[in-house]
This record gives C-alpha cells, structure tokens and sequence, in this order.
C-alpha cells in the first residue's frame, strides 16, 4: 500500500508535468530568422546581471 503523503507527492508531480505540457502547448514555434529578430531586440541572457532573474523553482514551492 502506498503512503498518503508518498501518493500527494505522485500526484502533484503529476500535475505540474501537465501544467507544463500545456503552457508548452501556447507557446508558438519561432524560426530562426523570428529568433535572431527577438534577440536583436531583448538580447541574451547573459546581457542580464543574475540578479536580474529570479529562481523559478522558489516560486512554485520548490
């Protein structure tokens, strides 16, 4: 038998693997000469000082 807290960690693993599909699912293609435009435009992300960013994963509860 499995163990609840053992079954809620599947299940939100779970979940989050799905949210995921679907953001990546909204998210459009871009060919290169979009990408090279983008760039142009915004930079790379090593333009940014680190501190610029934020941790993802702290954000979701990880």
């Amino acid at each position: 038998m499995i163990a609840r807290e053992e079954l809620k960690d599947i299940i939100a693993e779970s979940v989050r693997e799905t949210m995921l599909e679907a953001f990546l699912a909204l998210v459009p293609e871009v060919s290169e000469e979009e990408q090279k435009e983008i760039e142009s435009i915004v930079g790379e992300p090593s333009d940014y000082k680190r501190e610029d960013f934020f941790d993802g994963e702290e954000w979701i509860g990880r």
